[in-house]
């Protein structure tokens, strides 16, 4: 049972507002509205029962849900006997202790602060999730007691979704989907910094394939393609979250190894070369397939480097070395 049954509902005769009720949900919080919502929260609620765009609805100080607006169903798919007297938890795409957790989060701020605006995943009956933009806000009375909350929200799935596809766009290399050039640079810098600042390690591994002109040259730019594709799959499955893998153009590629130093790192590159060694690249159907070898240079982030480019300048040396020692090889950088 609800403690305050302030936001329990009840039946109420349709309120007569000279305005029609405004497009924007911030206004019904705001002005009349507000001090409806302080003072006859059951009012407000069948004021705002016919908004279809905006779910709107009140929630009491114990966190159990007291109206359920018409926009509240259409963007969540809940009937208002399905979620009236529920947790306001039940709504939310986490489980287990996470779910509990956040619920507790989101009030617990809402209650201290007046006001709390949440990115939040929720859940349909169905099982399926969608993202919303919500804000709660706390309803206290004249003095001062807090009678529960409102929240209202809205579905920003496909906004999200866009944001992510131009986000990738603008981050990815077309081809291979490692990081491009600019962005893992930018990964880069501040990871250096980040290094620096706790005194941790960090190392990076510059390489690229052996012979890609020749290769492009006998068996053309689509087997090309194929290998560099082949190079980023097989380095990414080698490499922890915390790690970055970027394209800097053409068949280079890098590696970033926060928290490595260089033996770790000379393991990692080790293991990569190996791998790809292995590994067959399609040319042509009844053809054979060919193998590919790949050259790399390491250098690890010391006191005297000076920055991210200079980091990146010792790994080149170190894999110019490679090469002029015959190919198919991992050399780090010494000072």
């Amino acid at each position: 049972m609800y403690n305050d049954t302030a936001l329990s509902l009840g039946a109420y005769p349709p309120l007569d507002f000279a305005e029609p009720l405004p497009a924007d949900p911030v206004a019904l919080r705001s002005g009349e509205y507000e001090q409806l919502l302080q003072r006859e929260p059951r009012r407000y609620a069948d004021l705002v029962r016919s908004v279809s765009a905006f779910g709107i609805y009140l929630i009491d100080r114990d966190g159990l849900i007291g109206s359920w607006n018409r926009g509240a169903r259409n963007l969540s798919g809940w009937r208002e006997d399905e979620v009236i007297g529920r947790s306001y938890e039940r709504l939310l795409a986490d489980t287990g202790p996470q779910r509990e957790a956040t619920a507790r989060r989101v009030l617990d701020f809402a209650r201290a602060h007046g006001h709390c605006r949440d990115e939040q995943r929720r859940r349909r009956p169905d099982g399926s999730v969608f993202i919303v933009d919500c804000t709660l806000d706390a309803v206290r009375g004249d003095n001062g007691e807090l009678i529960g909350f409102v929240e209202v929200f809205h579905d920003i799935t496909e906004q999200k979704a866009r944001q992510n596809e131009l986000y990738e766009r603008a981050t990815r290399d077309t081809l291979t989907q490692v990081f491009n050039r600019s962005h893992f640079i930018e990964v880069a810098v501040q990871e250096v910094e980040r290094a620096r600042r706790f005194a941790e390690p960090l190392s990076v591994v510059l390489f690229d394939i052996d012979q890609f002109r020749k290769l492009n040259e006998t068996w053309g730019s689509e087997v090309g393609d194929r290998a560099l594709q082949t190079v980023a799959r097989s380095a990414q499955l080698q490499l922890r979250k915390i790690d970055s893998i970027g394209r800097l153009g053409g068949d280079e590629f890098a590696i970033l190894l926060p928290r490595c130093d260089k033996e770790p790192a000379f393991e990692v590159a080790q293991r990569l070369r190996l791998q790809l060694s292995e590994q067959k690249i399609v040319t042509e159907p009844g053809q054979r397939n060919i193998t590919i070898t790949v050259s790399g240079g390491l250098a690890a982030l010391r006191p005297l480097t000076r920055d991210f480019g200079e980091l990146l300048r010792n790994a080149d040396a170190a894999l110019y070395k490679a090469k002029r020692e015959g190919k198919n090889l991992i050399r780090a950088w010494f000072e």
